[in-house]
């Protein structure tokens, strides 16, 4: 068992493709990954699996802590509010090492769907409950999401590992000279 992870993506805006496009060469379990997403703990692979090898088949979708994110379910609220790389991979550490190997599950909390940044599934559930609405873009993440839970799947967050997540940082930032 191994872990394939793709940034799916086309142009069009035509995410659901690209992601159904991606999950057809995956094995066995796909990590689809937002374009704007740092893996900053270096041992976030091991982290995966010895979290695949925890919750075994009743779950569909996994994903993780971040710094900037819709769903405040996934928002660490001690994370640097810096857009520094070494500062995000030193507080994942820190949360790894904080955290151990927890895990929240969130199948039954109806409130909030994950923001997908960071999803976790195996093949065989996207098989279940996809192929995803080709011209799916925007609202891609709280589809997977209702469809995992509809069929009857687990949702967890990792609290253990933490991506850092630019999320809309473009807009945050004014151009320094000129006009635009």
């Amino acid at each position: 068992m191994h872990i394939d992870v793709g940034i799916p993506w086309e142009p069009g805006r035509r995410l659901g493709h690209a992601v159904n496009r991606f999950m057809a060469k995956v094995d066995s379990w796909g990590l689809i990954l937002d374009w704007d997403v740092s893996l900053v703990n270096v041992h976030w692979y091991d982290i995966c699996m010895e979290t695949i090898a925890k919750v075994k088949d009743t779950v569909g979708l996994i994903t993780c802590m971040t710094n900037r994110i819709g769903c405040p379910l996934q928002r660490d609220g001690g994370a640097p509010q810096s857009d520094d790389l070494d500062a995000h991979r030193a507080y994942a550490l820190k949360v790894q090492e904080h955290n151990h190997d927890q895990l929240l599950d969130i199948t039954d909390q109806t409130r909030w769907k994950l923001s997908g940044l960071f999803f976790l599934t195996p093949r065989h559930v996207f098989d279940r409950v996809g192929p995803a609405p080709a011209d799916k873009f925007i609202g891609f993440d709280n589809w997977y999401h209702d469809r995992v839970r509809e069929a009857g799947y687990r949702i967890f967050i990792m609290k253990n590992l933490y991506c850092y997540h630019g999320y809309r940082r473009q807009w945050n930032t004014k151009p320094s000279g000129g006009s635009v």
